[in-house]
């Protein structure tokens, strides 16, 4: 293909492999995406969409939010070390939430003035050097390079853009000198291998004995549960879970990562890790799952089976990892399920399959009352005149239809009242401020889809929201932003009273350094950047208020509510 410099092989290469686009902070090193990106769109050649972004972290949230919606890779271009220290936690979650996204970031000139393209022509370069710039991320990459003069551009990106897509996915970071995107291509012409032939390599199957000790185990189990973990992030694993827990009678607990099982569904039992295991379970079967209880809080009996498996069920890049494993079996989970369906409904006996039946009859009977348990102190709050935040939760399951997405920071989601594949999306990481910047990202990628943004006010700080906001607007992906305002942090308030029980935060009252009130005024920081805001205090207002914001979406127009529950303490059902 014809290439006049690196800069354009780096950019053809990535659109060629399936980067559709790149979101761009700028930076003095990285005007090759902008120069390049131009000519390729007056000469017809490849180049990904440059989508213009002010802050690195939503950049990189939003690259992250696109993959969810398309499954294909995507890329953010930084500023040297500055712009890429920026991004801040946000590699944290492209890593553990398995985003396949490309990090570039400039690298400063090092060549003498005037020795090469691209050599050293301000003081601010020599500033910016590090002795080594990847090192700042290496820990959270699956791969990483800095592209020296000789490598071929677009090879280095088939390469980067091979590893991201295979599994386990995850993101990679390349640092590009000016010098080397500049480089010219004496030929004019450039050759280099595809992701298509390099072939990103996919999680095995598990092994079908294996299978069929874990379906012996889960029949002969008293009371067995299901932990879904990481599967939901395939829409092929929702219904076959089901199907699952259905046939054995089993009790089901998700991880927030993705929907893999309806929080509505009568054998759902909440978020594992936050809520504690349901029914003394004697067989567990954890499906791609980090932490399917948490030690020392949410314990099993000592009696307890444990079947793991996954990609690594040692999970070995967790330094210290306690969780037994008494079966595990190396491959991809979401293909096990329908194996292990098939598998048990061959080995039951009559005797089992009645014993699976009467236990899904008690169990289901036991999830509808749990669930009418949570809409009767939902409604009960409301009938006090006070938003918890199990209203305004069912409030959004109420009101939102099947299909929109749902991007969520929050903690109890049973009653948002998801239940189709790809509805419900959390970060799959433990730093805030993902969700909406990242939804800006999903509407961008699925124009045709209603996008609504779940957050508590602290993850709504986080999220850099006067840069979402713009960046909702000037990319014409208008998204309903919906803030569970509590004027503080539960790490800050009952997490250190657990933690310190009897001490003096806890005698005291003095919960400085967790609340923040007043709290900044949301809803007129929206007005003021061009957005729908209003502020809402009255339960009977939220249903009427997110119809409000949906109605702003459709004209065009994001749209942010600040949603009033009670100031966070003790006790209290809330959201970060």
């Amino acid at each position: 293909m014809p290439a006049d410099d690196a800069g354009e092989v780096l950019l053809a290469s990535m659109k060629l492999n399936g980067i559709d686009r790149i979101w761009f902070t700028s930076g003095s090193e990285m005007g090759f995406v902008q120069e390049g990106s131009v000519k390729a769109r007056e000469l017809g050649r490849p180049a990904p969409r440059v989508m213009t972004i002010t802050h690195e972290a939503v950049a990189l949230a939003a690259a992250c939010g696109e993959t969810v919606v398309t499954g294909k890779p995507s890329a953010a271009a930084f500023h040297v070390e500055c712009g890429m220290l920026n991004a801040g936690g946000m590699y944290h979650v492209a890593d553990r939430g398995r985003y396949p996204v490309l990090v570039t970031s400039g690298y400063p000139s090092s060549a003498e003035a005037n020795s090469v393209p691209g050599a050293r022509s301000s003081f601010i370069q020599y500033y910016q050097q590090i002795r080594d710039q990847g090192e700042l991320i290496r820990q959270y990459m699956r791969w990483d390079h800095k592209l020296a003069p000789y490598d071929n551009p677009g090879t280095v990106i088939s390469r980067a853009v091979q590893v991201m897509l295979s599994d386990p996915r995850g993101p990679a970071y390349l640092a590009i000198p000016r010098e080397s995107s500049m480089a010219p291509i004496a030929s004019g012409q450039t050759r280099f291998p595809l992701t298509d032939q390099l072939r990103p390599v996919s999680a095995p199957p598990p092994d079908a004995a294996l299978l069929r000790e874990a379906a012996a185990w889960l029949l002969a189990s008293n009371n067995p549960l299901i932990v879904a973990g990481r599967v939901g992030t395939s829409h092929e694993a929702l219904a076959p879970l089901v199907e699952l827990a259905e046939t054995l009678g089993a009790r089901v607990m998700s991880d927030a990562h993705r929907l893999s099982f309806p929080g509505s569904h009568p054998l759902h039992r909440g978020v594992a890790g936050v809520t504690p295991l349901t029914g003394q379970p004697d067989c567990i079967l954890s499906l791609d799952q980090l932490t399917p209880w948490i030690p020392g809080r949410f314990d099993p009996g000592p009696d307890v089976r444990l079947i793991r498996i996954g990609l690594d069920p040692a999970e070995r890049w967790v330094p210290i990892y306690e969780f037994p494993s008494d079966l595990s079996i190396v491959g991809d989970a979401v293909a096990a399920i329908p194996l292990l369906v098939d598998e048990i409904r061959r080995q039951r006996t009559p005797e089992q399959r009645r014993a699976c039946e009467a236990r899904l009859e008690k169990a289901q009977e036991e999830g509808r009352q749990r669930l009418a348990r949570l809409v009767a102190t939902a409604e009960s709050d409301r009938a006090r005149g006070v938003i918890h935040a199990l209203w305004l939760s069912h409030q959004i399951g109420q009101t939102l239809d099947p299909e929109t997405l749902v991007v969520q920071e929050t903690v109890e989601t049973a009653l948002f009242n998801r239940t189709l594949p790809g509805t419900q999306v959390a970060s799959g990481g433990s730093n805030l401020g993902w969700a909406a910047p990242a939804s800006v990202g999903m509407k961008v990628a699925a124009p045709d889809r209603q996008v609504v943004s779940v957050t508590g006010d602290g993850a709504w700080m986080f999220s850099n929201p006067q840069v979402t906001t713009w960046a909702s607007a000037f990319h014409k992906a208008p998204v309903l932003f919906i803030i569970f305002n509590n004027r503080g942090y539960r790490t800050g308030t009952t997490d250190v009273e657990r933690a310190y029980p009897e001490g003096y935060v806890a005698r005291t009252g003095d919960f400085t350094g967790g609340l923040f009130d007043p709290c900044p005024n949301y809803s007129g920081e929206a007005s003021a950047s061009g957005a729908y805001g209003e502020k809402v205090t009255e339960p009977d207002q939220v249903g009427p208020a997110i119809r409000r914001g949906l109605a702003a979406n459709r004209e065009g127009a994001p749209a942010v509510l600040d949603v009033w529950l009670p100031k966070i303490g003790p006790g209290l059902p809330t959201a970060r």
